[in-house]
């Protein structure tokens, strides 16, 4: 063992879950190797241009751009009597990144799960399904979405990797699936460092209570008349809201309730159809404003989104914008930041089975803001992109 001073380098190790899961990643891949038959490889490979400028507060401007790309590959397969597995392996890099390292963490670097340059297991559990039974349970680590069921598919809360990001959920997932309605009850474990997922400041995971918190959602997709999708979805995080900030002791649970849904529209005699989104956010504690820099007294709850969508306005082509508000106060979304006014609109070209390409436009402004501001912060920014499926 390498020494200073004659005193042992003790090198830390990977926590628990960690080697847990990067073990059964390993194996996963072993095995897909050896036995092609029980097992199948997949991935995707997504590569852009984005582009963005910023006016500050102080009206200072700045902008930046560059080269992007996120790679995933992925091993799954049956392990027998109802046993189903899954490992993979996911990378984002950048044309300005910095330095190269694999994370390899049970939490993340940031809201948007990894930095530029960063590589992870993203994937790694285990999953019974009995056969003819509308029950599962999944173990380990993995992917989590439910925006709504538009072109943008943007959520107030649970949705892993949108975009380019890289986040995660460490966890046991339940899933009961019904003529109509499917539940879902998923328990996050949630590291002292911090989260794997975006949940965002002052939510803060030091307190032993807050090691295990709850998502809850029931789904429906079954067509009623125009409407093609609703659902319900609760979120619980205890002992996690640092109302006065993380350096004050305390602490309040943090809970979240929103309501998202769709609908759809035929127009015309062709195949273009017209597709109307929403979602509605509440959380009944919130932290102060002189926390979140956004003015003074209790921040705001009430969340919301909307967008309008037109399917196969070409043959493959959609089109679409989403509007939303989100408060000062809620502390979820990767596709939102709190106390953030958003409009985006979106071109979107399946241009076979395996390649999809497209282009996004948006502007977002603060809300609420300190006495002290002399204007809003804005950002505006864009992107063209391309994904190649396999």
């Amino acid at each position: 063992m390498p020494t200073i001073q004659g005193r042992p380098i003790r090198r830390p190790t990977p926590p628990p879950i960690a080697r847990i899961a990067l073990a059964c990643a390993l194996a996963l891949a072993a095995a897909g190797a050896q036995a092609s038959d029980g097992w199948q490889t997949s991935g995707d490979i997504r590569v852009g241009y984005v582009s963005s400028e910023t006016r500050a507060r102080s009206g200072a401007m700045s902008d930046a751009d560059s080269f992007r790309a996120r790679a995933r590959f992925r091993v799954r397969g049956e392990l027998g009597n109802g046993w189903h597995a899954s490992g993979r392996v996911a990378a984002r890099l950048d044309s300005e990144q910095d330095d190269a390292e694999f994370w390899m963490r049970t939490y993340a670097p940031g809201p948007s799960g990894l930095e530029d340059g960063q590589a992870t297991v993203d994937e790694a559990y285990l999953e019974y399904r009995p056969t003819d039974s509308p029950w599962s349970l999944r173990l380990g680590r993995f992917q989590a979405a439910f925006g709504i069921d538009d072109i943008m598919k943007k959520s107030l809360d649970q949705n892993d990797s949108s975009n380019f990001d890289i986040t995660w959920t460490d966890g046991i997932w339940w899933q009961w699936r019904g003529q109509d309605w499917t539940t879902h009850v998923i328990a996050r474990h949630n590291d002292r460092r911090g989260p794997t997922g975006s949940l965002r400041r002052p939510l803060d995971f030091a307190d032993g209570g807050s090691r295990a918190s709850l998502f809850m959602a029931v789904e429906s997709k079954t067509a009623i008349g125009p409407v093609v999708q609703r659902m319900v979805t609760v979120s619980w995080l205890p002992s996690t809201l640092r109302t006065n900030g993380l350096a004050d002791p305390a602490l309040e649970d943090y809970l979240a309730v929103t309501a998202k849904g769709a609908a759809e529209w035929p127009l015309g005699q062709g195949a273009t159809k017209f597709r109307l989104g929403g979602e509605l956010g509440w959380a009944p504690e919130t932290p102060r404003r002189e926390t979140m820099n956004s003015g003074t007294g209790d921040a705001d709850a009430l969340s919301w989104q909307t967008s309008f969508s037109l399917m196969d306005v070409l043959p493959d082509h959609d089109v679409g914008i989403v509007y939303g508000r989100v408060a000062d106060g809620w502390l979820l979304s990767g596709d939102f930041r709190p106390n953030d006014e958003l409009l985006e609109a979106r071109w979107v070209w399946h241009a076979s089975k395996a390649w999809q390409l497209d282009a996004r436009i948006r502007r977002r402004e603060e809300i609420d803001l300190p006495a002290s501001a002399v204007r809003p912060r804005r950002d505006d920014d864009l992107y063209l992109r391309a994904t190649r499926k396999f």
